[in-house]
């Protein structure tokens, strides 16, 4: 089928065809849909947090005080409870955080196809499994618990064959992308995750694979920091939905600079995670990124997540930046990130 132009967009955005599909033609417009499917994924989560705040923190404090290894990791513990919370808890009249989401955003999306995605996502599943091949940014994954494969597309390419992954899955087309972020552990790992997975499952009380993640997604996520504690196993969570390059490069210098602080892999992992979060949120300018590290270490020694309580300059100097810069830049952090980090210390309390 041939298409002028200046005739209207088959994708359903109302646009002109050379002002919209027409300026990414084949395959590029696949990348386009996951991009916009992914800052509709962050609504999502804004969303919930504006919302349903009350309900979340509710829900947060059980399952804080039932997960052992998850409270020595509280970051990485406060995204698996929302993905769990916003997929599967209910509000009024029996709809969940997703489905009254869904329900209000999809007629305000003007291109058809990423619509009918975000409409899809009410299907979402929860898996794990591990991943068979990597084809650029879609790898296929075996469940461990059906032995499907699924197709997961990824924001860019990552090689993690034969690594161990975990997390929610939403539909996206004829494949599947993770919800916020997937949980992935070192391939020499897989086996003993597994095992663990398999074995917790048939001592439930589920037939169905999706009511045992839906009833107890936090007490696998749970079981597998344990398994990963006990073999030392590395948690890749550079790895998550990166919006600029120079956020993924901010992330591994907070990695490797936290690593020499000897901070320890939990806090550099919390650390990601909650920079992850502040880029999503306000998609920083980075110019240097020895700026936000020692930002986020300032942070963390003021909300009690590290030992120790420094001076701004003892901070900045180490970085060699202003006392001034990294004072700035700490306190537009603490605007965003705020409540995660007052709920991460209530983990440690």
């Amino acid at each position: 089928m041939s298409i002028g132009r200046n005739d209207p967009c088959l994708c359903g955005s109302g646009k002109k065809y050379k002002k919209c599909c027409g300026k990414t033609e084949g395959a590029a417009i696949v990348a386009v849909l996951a991009e916009e499917a992914s800052s509709i994924q962050r609504e999502l989560i804004d969303y919930a947090m504006e919302n349903h705040s009350a309900m979340l923190k509710k829900e947060f404090q059980p399952l804080l005080k039932a997960n052992e290894t998850l409270r020595q990791n509280e970051q990485v513990f406060l995204v698996t409870f929302e993905i769990w919370a916003i997929l599967t808890r209910t509000i009024k009249e029996n709809e969940t955080i997703l489905t009254k989401f869904v329900k209000r955003r999809v007629p305000s999306i003007s291109r058809q196809r990423t619509a009918e995605i975000v409409s899809s996502w009410v299907d979402y599943r929860f898996m794990a499994g591990v991943i068979e091949s990597c084809n650029g940014p879609v790898y296929q994954v075996r469940d461990i618990l059906t032995d499907d494969i699924y197709s997961v597309r990824a924001l860019r390419s990552v090689d993690l064959a034969g690594a161990f992954v975990t997390g929610a899955l939403l539909p996206h087309e004829s494949d599947y992308t993770f919800f916020m972020t997937d949980f992935h552990f070192e391939a020499a790992h897989a086996d003993a995750m597994a095992s663990a997975i398999q074995s917790m499952y048939k001592e439930s009380s589920f037939e169905d694979p999706q009511d045992f993640f839906k009833h107890d997604f936090a007490g696998v996520m749970d079981a597998l920091f344990a398994v990963y504690e006990k073999g030392h196993a590395a948690i890749d969570l550079t790895t998550l939905m990166w919006s600029k390059e120079s956020h993924r490069e901010t992330a591994e210098h907070i990695e490797a600079s936290f690593e020499q602080e000897q901070y320890g892999q939990p806090v550099a992992q919390m650390a990601v995670l909650l920079w992850n979060y502040y880029c999503s949120k306000e998609d920083p300018a980075v110019r240097k990124p020895e700026v936000f590290t020692a930002a986020m270490i300032g942070l963390l020694q003021a909300h009690g997540l590290v030992d120790g309580k420094e001076s701004k300059a003892a901070i900045a100097g180490r970085y060699a930046i202003s006392a001034a810069t990294l004072s700035k830049r700490q306190k537009e952090m603490e605007a965003v990130l705020e409540e995660k980090l007052q709920a991460a210390g209530s983990g440690q309390k």
